[in-house]
């Protein structure tokens, strides 16, 4: 008899707690499945975002080919406006900068080149950024700047990064130094790279070293 007492004591007090917990349960559980489903639509809008985003790059580089130049910067600038949280607004504005470079327009290019400094979260592309940013100023006489852009070390961008330092330097007057920038430039293409063009500013500059070419 006591154990019957004592189950009927058990399933009482489990009753009871059901009666006090239910509801906290209940909502513990619709929290849950909330998140649940919260996720995973934030996942399908952040999917959906980024199809939109690279429909809209793909438009871009149509625009460019096209030179329809208006139009490209249309939609770049909604890149840049409503998808900077993706990689295409940077690629957007690489794209872009070439495109004013191409046509001479400097401080256009220069601006957007900033924008991908100052936004982008890719190293590879701000490497690139920079490169570019320096040829940019090197065009506009601004050696220094030029220069500036090109400090730092860039593993995957040291060959070209020293190359241009060098052309810089020479536009600059400064043989010697180019021609040292010029030397570990050559170090860095590695013996399968093209290295001609770049051994003949290397060449020709052997005076500056006190040797012959």
């Amino acid at each position: 008899m006591s154990t019957h007492y004592e189950e009927e004591a058990q399933v009482e007090e489990l009753r009871r707690w059901w009666r006090e917990n239910w509801m906290a349960l209940a909502l513990g559980v619709a929290l849950g499945l909330a998140a649940i489903f919260g996720w995973q639509a934030w996942n399908g809008h952040k999917d959906a975002h980024a199809v939109q985003g690279s429909q809209m790059f793909d438009d871009l580089k149509h625009m460019l080919g096209e030179h329809k130049g208006s139009e490209a910067e249309a939609i770049g600038k909604k890149l840049i406006d409503d998808f900077a949280d993706t990689p295409y607004a940077a690629n957007a504005q690489l794209l872009l900068a070439q495109d004013a470079f191409d046509a001479a327009r400097y401080e256009d290019a220069r601006q957007r080149l900033q924008w991908i400094k100052d936004h982008s979260k890719d190293g590879g592309i701000i490497d690139i950024a920079r490169l570019r940013l320096a040829r940019v100023f090197w065009e506009m006489a601004k050696y220094d700047d030029a220069l500036g852009q090109l400090s730092g070390n860039q593993p995957a961008f040291d060959g070209l990064y020293a190359e241009l330092r060098g052309d810089i330097l020479l536009a600059r007057g400064d043989r010697a130094a180019a021609r040292a920038a010029y030397g570990i430039a050559l170090n860095h293409l590695g013996d399968k790279a093209d290295r001609t063009s770049l051994q003949k500013k290397y060449d020709a500059l052997a005076d500056a070293a006190g040797t012959k070419p």
